[in-house]
């Protein structure tokens, strides 16, 4: 898979891997050429965008020795440099060019998609001529109108939080663009923050005057008064709607339930037996009720009842809330209590519907409810839950006549016989059956009803075990089940038994060993027949008896499925860490058809949107005692979980991961786990628990010779001596780890390490010895193709320049760091890089645009979930503050950076606390007491 990036740095990608372009000059002549790919460039216009005015000796001549010398880096990967009369010629599909797809997804309005194509400053990389300058700039400007019309899209929608997400980082780096200005003013003033947004206004009419010496324009002015006079016309569109189901359309009777729905209660828990239309009635009567609740229309399936799934806990729901709501998973904290302080707060002051369908217990609603008056949350359940101050309304079965009215109404005329009462009896009057056997008389026109009747008599209870009460439902499914063919019959059989969720036509087609065109056929014809749903696109799952039913007919285990899984979670890791060791699953048979996962966004899509059946499909590994497999998965997908903080998820598949090391008696395998437990606790700033781990990690493969964990290990700890302030040990461990990191081979760590030394050298105060550490592993990321790592590398140089004054340098290093972070999907580097920006920004006395991205990583950090980066943020602000001389607002924050540092032990960020404190407050003796104290402690320097 071929692909060439300009919009960032000018690379070509191969399979993933970069191809190396040479020097500046030869990677400009290259972006040249893949400006126009497919179109000839001039020999003149090469010679301008390579040297400009400053010819060398022989121009014509180096441009002809730079492509002689591209070409042979290119040939082997397929990729022809032509020459023609009119000049050189790169002969590739345009569109395997960044900036052409950019374009290209533009003009079909897929704005999005073609904004996540630019990971940073365009034409990275290479030299600097007029020519270069002046396509740079055409470049950002399209860049920027893109912005612009996908920030005016997400205001139509009423998704101003959005928008505002998309707009601040631009304006920030645009402040005088005033068409941006004017969009982030009404999205600011939508979220609520009328104050920042009058703010915005007047920093951008100073920064105009005194820059330009002019007034904003009229547009800008205009909105400026709507905004003070709070005029109605800036107000958002109402109704958004979120992760609500399709209603069923042909929904019959329950007049008196849908009245009670409508009564006024804040909230209502519906009861009734499976298969009776709780789901229906209640969606039906969220879309009814749209009007009155404007903000929100929010479904959680809590899978209180779904066979073989675990219930979701109250901190799972919490988690699908609040993203629900437009909360960042960076956002959401890592503690109960704060998710429900968190999700009340949220709710506050929104009209919303809230739907906790398939509840199992009081106790799992009862965090999730919302409490504002303004709001209705439905819980419906197969039993009767007592829930405090909630009214309740019992489902029994259909009506006689409104369940022969559901029947007519699917149906048709062909219904008017009196064996309809007869089918409505059979079913038991539950609307799930009806439906199903209703759609199996449209689907046999030949068919009268009372055909269809004696075929259910004739299987009346043949599964009394798949019965809802005392009404018998499995007549049903049998008949429909028996009328597909062979190969429909196999795939519903082996769907039953998936341990996940829902399956793709990827995994159902390694699930039941066909090619991907004929499992995306037969998952279509089970849809239609009714007995698949599709909750999103592309995406299958079972109603919960459906499922049961499906299950109870084979007890094969879903082994191609697993093979899918853990074949495709191995590949996808490789991609995001290049050069890892490999966990090796064991596989009896590679999947037939698998998705093409190109780079490093394609691979985070793909973990991302199978996390839930990766996570049930390791619970699964372990249950049937595959010890192997139940390590490997865990590990190849630990990475992503982390970026993208799914620490819940982690912990509880290490604990499996450690059970299933133990039973083999495998003693790498649980040196792993215990490194993966420390990064767990790592990530959730238990750093004494993490050292805990890594020592007894350490020192077990030190006994074992397991160079590779030791070496890891030792790295490791190195992060977590950091934080602890313990610097010499910190250095020597890493120093100890890159040892024998070299000694294997195992350059990835090796790059790594070596940039955490350049981190502590930094906070020694030693900004050259950091920047030649941070030079130094920023090659070998590069040479590796380890884009996450890299990411976290620049941002690193971006902080040592800052630190040694260099602010222009240290802010292109920060914004390329960000991008990338941004674009491999890294949460954690995101808020570093957000932090750093910030910082640098206030270094280099640009206060306004460093408090804007200090309210971006604000906004990223949320309530605490990553504890250390908010300490860190809040030293940030503090600082801002400090030099904007509000030395009142710069001790608030510096306290809150206090409190949460020394709670977790961050000890640089305490010193950087107490410090801070006694610049605001002099007078305080106390505090630079303790900050000289501390640094002395750890060989700190302040910087």
């Amino acid at each position: 898979m071929l692909r060439i990036t300009v919009l960032g740095s000018v690379d070509v990608w191969v399979d993933g891997s970069r191809l190396p372009l040479g020097s500046p000059l030869q990677r400009t002549l290259f972006a040249m050429l893949a400006l126009e790919a497919g179109n000839a460039v001039s020999v003149d216009r090469l010679v301008d965008a390579l040297w400009g005015e400053s010819l060398p000796g022989d121009p014509r001549g180096l441009v002809h020795s730079y492509s002689s010398r591209l070409r042979k880096v290119l040939r082997p990967a397929g990729i022809s440099l032509g020459k023609r009369a009119a000049g050189y010629v790169l002969e590739v599909e345009p569109r395997v060019v960044d900036l052409h797809d950019f374009r290209a997804l533009v003009r079909e309005g897929e704005l999005s998609p073609a904004l996540e194509l630019w990971p940073g400053s365009a034409l990275g990389g290479v030299t600097d001529s007029d020519v270069v300058a002046a396509l740079r700039t055409r470049l950002h400007e399209e860049r920027l109108t893109a912005v612009e019309e996908l920030a005016s899209r997400l205001l139509d929608a009423g998704r101003d939080a959005e928008a505002l997400g998309e707009l601040q980082a631009s304006v920030a780096l645009n402040p005088m663009r005033e068409s941006l200005v004017r969009l982030e003013l009404i999205a600011l003033y939508r979220c609520g923050r009328q104050a920042d947004a009058l703010k915005r206004y007047e920093a951008t009419r100073e920064m105009l005057a005194d820059e330009l010496g002019i007034d904003p324009g009229a547009e800008l002015q205009d909105v400026y008064a709507r905004i003070l006079r709070a005029d109605p016309s800036l107000a958002p569109p109402p109704a958004q709607v979120v992760a609500l189901p399709f209603d069923v359309q042909d929904f019959t009777g329950r007049a008196v339930e849908l009245a009670q729905l409508s009564d006024g209660n804040s909230v209502v828990v519906v009861d009734g037996m499976a298969g009776v239309g709780k789901t229906a009635l209640v969606v039906r009567a969220v879309h009814q009720l749209g009007d009155r609740y404007p903000d929100a229309r929010i479904f959680v399936d809590l899978h209180g009842f779904t066979p073989g799934r675990e219930p979701v806990t109250s901190f799972a729901a919490l988690q699908h809330l609040l993203q629900a709501v437009g909360v960042p998973s960076s956002r959401i904290p890592g503690d109960l209590d704060q998710r429900i302080t968190l999700w009340r707060t949220e709710m506050a002051h929104r009209r919303a519907i809230v739907v906790l369908d398939n509840a199992v217990s009081s106790d799992q609603v009862r965090p999730l409810l919302v409490g504002a008056p303004g709001s209705l949350t439905v819980v419906t359940s197969r039993l009767r839950l007592v829930v405090d101050g909630a009214a309740a309304l019992s489902l029994d079965v259909l009506p006689a006549a409104e369940a022969v009215a559901l029947v007519t109404g699917i149906v048709g005329s062909r219904a008017d016989s009196p064996a309809t009462a007869e089918l409505v009896e059979v079913c038991g009057g539950l609307p799930l059956a009806l439906r199903i056997a209703a759609a199996r008389l449209v689907s046999r026109p030949r068919w009268t009803v009372e055909d269809l009747v004696e075929r259910l008599r004739e299987h009346h209870r043949t599964l009394p075990e798949l019965t809802a009460g005392d009404k018998d439902v499995v007549a049903s499914f049998l008949l429909s089940y028996e009328q597909l063919s062979d190969a429909h019959q196999r795939m519903f059989r082996l769907l039953g038994q998936i341990p996940g969720p829902d399956v793709d036509a990827h995994g159902a087609a390694a699930l039941a060993d066909v090619s991907f065109h004929d499992a995306r056929d037969l998952l279509e014809d089970l849809l239609d027949h009714h007995l698949l749903m599709q909750h999103e696109r592309g995406r299958y799952t079972f109603h919960d008896l459906v499922r049961e039913f499906a299950r109870s007919l084979s007890d094969d285990e879903p082994s191609g499925l697993l093979d899918y899984y853990l074949h495709v979670a191995n590949t996808a890791a490789h991609i995001l860490q290049p050069g890892r060791p490999d966990s090796s699953p064991k596989i009896d048979r590679l999947p037939l058809a698998v998705p093409v996962l190109r780079d490093v966004a394609d691979a985070m899509t793909w973990v991302r949107t199978e996390r839930e059946n990766l996570v049930a499909s390791v619970r699964f590994l372990a249950e049937i005692g595959d010890n192997h497999n139940t390590w490997a998965l865990t590990r190849d997908i630990g990475h992503s979980l982390i970026i993208t903080h799914r620490l819940d998820d982690l912990e509880e598949l290490h604990g499996l991961s450690f059970v299933a090391a133990r039973r083999s008696q495998d003693r790498d395998k649980e040196l792993g786990v215990s490194f993966g437990m420390a990064n767990v606790a790592y990530g959730r700033c238990r750093y004494r628990d993490a050292l805990e781990h890594l020592e007894h990690a350490r020192d077990l493969a030190h006994e074992l010779g397991n160079l590779r964990w030791e070496g890891d290990s030792q790295g490791m700890i190195a992060m977590v001596l950091h934080r602890l302030g313990r610097f010499d040990e910190s250095l020597a461990q890493g120093e100890a780890g890159m040892v024998l990191q070299r000694r294997i081979e195992s350059f990835r760590i090796y790059a790594i390490c070596m940039s955490n030394l350049g981190r502590a050298h930094l906070a020694r105060g030693d900004a050259s010895k950091a920047l030649e550490r941070f030079t130094e592993s920023l090659d070998l990321v590069r040479e590796l193709g380890e884009r996450s790592e890299e990411a976290s590398i620049l941002c690193g140089l971006g902080a040592t320049h800052s630190a040694l004054g260099s602010h222009s340098l240290a802010l292109t290093f920060l914004a390329d760091g960000l991008a990338l972070a941004e674009e491999v999907g890294n949460d954690h580097y995101v808020m570093r890089g957000l932090i750093k920006t910030a910082n640098a920004l206030r270094r280099a006395g640009r206060l306004d645009e460093a408090r804007a991205f200090g309210a971006r990583a604000f906004e990223a950090l949320g309530h605490g979930v990553a504890v250390d980066h908010l300490s860190t943020m809040h030293n940030v602000m503090g600082a801002i503050e400090l030099a904007d001389g509000r030395p009142e607002e710069a001790a608030h924050q510096y306290r809150a950076a206090l409190t949460l540092a020394s709670r977790i032990e961050y000890r640089i960020e305490e010193a950087y606390a107490l410090d801070g404190l006694a610049r605001a407050l002099p007078g305080h003796e106390d505090y630079r007491f303790r900050a000289d104290e501390l640094c002395r402690e750890m060989g700190a320097s302040l910087l």
